[in-house]
């Protein structure tokens, strides 16, 4: 199975790794200094998986979608920021075929609505989404470490279209080691990464804290408590559903089982606020204000969450 991964960054790197350790054919399009490094060190992944190392005769690299081969690739997983989605649509749109007939695009990132640029130009039967909430850190431009995790991958289509048709990807992750399946509520899943996600990214990197500090002192448990509670009423105003019916059972879960397995993970925010480099707040806590506005939910801990990150990325 050939496989395109679209963004060499921390996700990235750790899925090539799993999937050609067990004998998938990987390609990355990546920026020219990751790929320089891929192509001399190849990739590698440390931490909570175990270590794996793929020599660099064992992976390709492409720097332009220029380059891309024809009727190629199975799957195209697209592991970029969400800052970049329309201009990476567009761009793989007209490469399109660099996909084998079949084939599709799995969306594998923070967020809501991050499908909406590709089926632009795509048919929704192409575009895939995948939930992640497992921890990846970059150590270097081809070493990611696995920090955390709670909950397999789960990859599935948010427009009706067979899970089936990602069994094959699921599987290569899974079977490199890090548990992943296919699922019919991949709608529900993002939901339940959108309240992990909106609740501890840009909380954790304003304090400049791990996700764990997040949930050991009252204070800043309230501050979370009424995100979980804004993002329920914006969601259900919006017709979503989630795993949890209501605030409160979510919250049990919340604090009983997510933070506590993903207790010292610094937020991919606060890793970007650290890097000086342009956040993912506007498709997480941006995307719950604009939604609360469509549907008159007021969300006043979202804005001000908000605009903190701004203020930050103003600094750079």
């Amino acid at each position: 199975m050939k496989i395109l991964i679209i963004g060499a960054g921390a996700i990235g790197v750790a899925l090539g790794v799993t999937m050609a350790a067990t004998g998938e054919e990987i390609s990355f399009l990546a920026s020219e200094r990751t790929g320089n490094e891929i192509r001399k060190n190849g990739i590698h992944r440390t931490g909570l998986f175990g270590d794996a190392d793929i020599s660099a005769d064992k992976v390709k690299v492409y720097s332009d979608y220029s380059e891309l081969p024809t009727g190629e690739f199975d799957y195209v997983c697209i592991s970029i920021k969400t800052t970049v989605n329309a201009e990476t649509a567009a761009a793989l749109w007209k490469r399109k075929d660099c996909l084998k007939a079949g084939g599709i695009i799995v969306i594998l990132q923070n967020g809501w609505g991050n499908d909406l640029p590709y089926i632009k130009y795509f048919d929704k039967s192409v575009v895939y989404n995948a939930r992640v909430i497992t921890g990846f850190q970059r150590t270097a431009p081809n070493i990611s470490n696995i920090t955390v995790h709670t909950a397999p991958i789960l990859i599935g289509s948010l427009h009706g279209y067979p899970k089936e048709k990602g069994e094959a990807l699921s599987a290569a992750i899974r079977n490199g080691g890090i548990p992943s399946e296919v699922t019919d509520e991949v709608g529900k899943a993002l939901w339940a990464k959108m309240l992990y996600n909106t609740t501890l990214n840009p909380l954790g990197a304003i304090l400049k804290v791990p996700y764990g500090k997040l949930a050991d002192c009252e204070a800043s448990v309230n501050i979370m408590n009424r995100l979980i509670h804004e993002t329920f009423s914006v969601m259900n105003a919006a017709g979503y559903t989630t795993f949890w019916n209501t605030p409160e059972e979510y919250i049990e879960t919340f604090y009983g089982k997510l933070v506590p397995d993903t207790y010292a993970h610094r937020s991919s925010t606060y890793q970007d606020i650290e890097k000086k480099k342009k956040t993912e707040i506007e498709t997480l806590t941006g995307t719950v204000i604009r939604l609360g506005e469509e549907y008159g939910i007021d969300t006043p801990t979202h804005r001000i969450i908000y605009e903190e990150i701004l203020f930050l990325e103003a600094q750079f």
